[in-house]
């Protein structure tokens, strides 16, 4: 198992109507390097590493507890890059994140795109804790490794674990292992010619076959300007959608979720149009 080699745990509360990060802890290279306010009274939190990325045989635990009604979206300043071990190791890298929401709580958890360089392992677990009547839309995107480098899918291994519990009921579960070497040079098999893997996820009572429908004719629309994607809509078990998409090009990618983000909160939300600071 990889060493613990940085850290986030933090609470964030709403108090008088106002959403604060009450308090946090964070050991190097993690930190939180700013909070904002962004429209609507939401707080918006920027996660930095102060690290090149995640070196192989470290690990990074971040760990949010956000409290009822609390009204958040995180992020981070850029990709999350994984490192391969030294000559001769055979170290991994690891990155486990756990998301504790409250009743009512209304979380974005947008993330940076992940990017694992050439002979880089990593392992990743993200779980998800629900109250009733709790929000949560999270985005991934995942490239091949370094491609201006001539880096696509020399990476060891990808493996992914992502699980939703929603009062106590596991709604969602999601698991996926990638190892480029058992197939051809530069295919994924399951992918055919696709390099890039993207993920937008809306966990809410609002859910449902409706938006789903809505949703699938507004991405089809905006995908006919980038004819190499390809785009999926599908409701989850219970409470939730999942939106999923292959291309070749991380812009396109990045785009699409951000579009499907945008109908969503703006749908069910009657949130502004919003293009997060960077």
């Amino acid at each position: 198992m990889s060493k613990v080699s940085g850290t986030i745990s933090a609470d964030i509360v709403c108090a008088n109507g106002s959403t604060q990060l009450r308090r946090h802890a964070q050991t190097y290279p993690l930190k939180i390097a700013k909070t904002f306010p962004f429209p609507g009274n939401q707080l918006g939190i920027y996660v930095m590493d102060a690290s090149p990325g995640i070196m192989a045989g470290d690990c990074y635990e971040l760990e949010w507890r956000i409290g009822e009604t609390a009204d958040v979206l995180i992020t981070n300043q850029s990709y999350t890059k994984v490192h391969p071990p030294r000559d001769g190791e055979n170290a991994v890298s690891e990155q486990r994140q756990r998301l504790h929401l409250g009743k009512d709580a209304y979380v974005e958890y947008m993330p940076e795109p992940l990017m694992l360089y050439r002979d880089a392992t990593l392992i990743s677990d993200t779980a998800v804790e629900m109250e009733r009547g709790s929000t949560l839309m999270l985005s991934e995107l995942t490239c091949p490794g370094r491609t201006h480098r001539g880096e696509r899918f020399h990476y060891e291994k990808l493996r992914s674990r992502f699980t939703v519990a929603y009062d106590g009921e596991m709604i969602y579960q999601a698991k996926q292992q990638i190892v480029p070497k058992e197939g051809r040079v530069g295919v994924i098999p399951r992918w055919h010619s696709f390099t890039h893997l993207g993920m937008f996820y809306l966990f809410s009572e609002r859910a449902d076959a409706a938006v789903v429908e809505e949703l699938r004719q507004h991405l089809s629309e905006f995908a006919a300007k980038f004819p190499e994607l390809y785009v999926g809509v599908s409701l989850t078990y219970r409470y939730g959608l999942a939106v999923f998409v292959l291309g070749r090009r991380v812009f396109e990618l990045q785009q699409l979720l951000h579009a499907a983000w945008l109908f969503v909160r703006q749908r069910l939300f009657d949130r502004q149009a919003f293009v997060i600071p960077k």
